[in-house]
């Protein structure tokens, strides 16, 4: 594994902005049980598959994770586990002593934050560790085969002994490596959620303004393209389109039997039937979670009428010439 590179985050608004003496704490407390973590680690095989829960920033993802965690029977990262992003075996192990790692989400989310020790939680500090990125920037194609691979999978089935059941992610970093994951794990499947690309766009934007306290800072994935100097209606609108192509061609190629793809409003109309088919699409690879004791009921579509009014037009004319430049090989 790759030296310990502790991530950094870019500068956030207030509201926002994280406790640097929590966040002190929590680097030294991990850099004491990463050891303990190595020693305690065994090398089992892949009885079980990994659902990840993946599409481009602001699709839905948040929302399609709490669904899964509060409605299946897996192992999942919440707030507790995710503050072991380098024992996280451990952190599953301490969760299930403590009762946690049962879902029943509230499904209030902020961006995706949640609130509460049992509420899902992205893990993207571990992720970092794990896929040697310093930021959320796409690195060059030759940053894959530097990726400890073995070392994540051990990481992923020590967490599945740990929760005694599969495991699911919202890992954002990992749609840039889809196809690699499943070729060092199998078992690997996804759930792929897809909104109207206007709708992701312009909440992109407001997760600017409210995270960054500007719309011209940057959020979140940051694709491989060159922007700078592009308006922000134009930048997300990129985002989005690059993120989406990314995911769609690997999917074609990895297939629907490992792909399931479902749109945000389907979810939001129909989560009982949804959570059916990502069962199945676990059941396909070895194990089938059971159903938890919950009965989704239809969400309410979020939306941006402030956002639409005044962006609406810009970005549809962004998505439309990004979507002609990137399919045609433009930058």
């Amino acid at each position: 594994m790759p030296p310990y590179q502790r991530r950094i985050d870019p500068e956030l608004s207030e509201q926002y902005a994280k406790d640097p003496v929590e966040e002190e704490f929590l680097e030294r407390l991990n850099a004491a049980l990463a050891p303990f973590e190595a020693a305690e680690e065994r090398d089992l095989p892949e009885a079980l598959p990994t659902l990840h829960v993946i599409g481009a920033p602001r699709s839905g993802t948040t929302l399609l994770y709490q669904v899964v965690a509060s409605g299946l029977e897996v192992g999942y990262v919440n707030n507790l586990v995710a503050a072991f992003w380098r024992a996280p075996a451990t952190g599953v192990r301490l969760a299930r002593k403590l009762g946690l790692q049962r879902g029943g989400s509230s499904f209030d989310s902020s961006f995706g934050r949640t609130e509460g020790p049992d509420e899902p939680h992205e893990f993207g500090y571990f992720w970092n560790h794990r896929l040697g990125y310093p930021d959320l920037a796409e690195r060059d194609p030759g940053h894959e085969a530097a990726i400890d691979w073995e070392a994540l999978r051990r990481a992923i089935v020590n967490m599945a002994d740990a929760a005694g059941a599969p495991v699911a992610f919202k890992p954002m970093l990992l749609v840039w490596h889809l196809e690699a994951m499943v070729r060092h794990m199998p078992r690997t499947c996804y759930v792929w959620i897809r909104r109207e690309p206007r709708d992701t766009a312009l909440s992109l934007l407001k997760m600017r303004r409210s995270l960054r306290g500007s719309y011209d800072r940057w959020a979140s994935l940051r694709p491989r393209a060159d922007l700078d100097g592009e308006p922000p209606w134009r930048q997300v609108a990129a985002q989005v389109v690059l993120i989406e192509r990314r995911i769609e061609q690997a999917a074609r190629r990895l297939g629907p039997e490992r792909v399931l793809a479902v749109r945000y409003e389907r979810l939001c109309a129909e989560p009982a039937a949804v959570l059916d088919e990502v069962r199945a699409l676990m059941g396909a690879h070895g194990h089938a979670p059971a159903r938890r004791d919950w009965e989704p009921r239809p969400f309410r579509e979020g939306g941006n009428p402030e956002l639409e009014r005044e962006f609406g037009a810009r970005v549809d004319e962004a998505l439309a010439h990004y979507s002609a430049a990137f399919a045609a090989g433009a930058a």
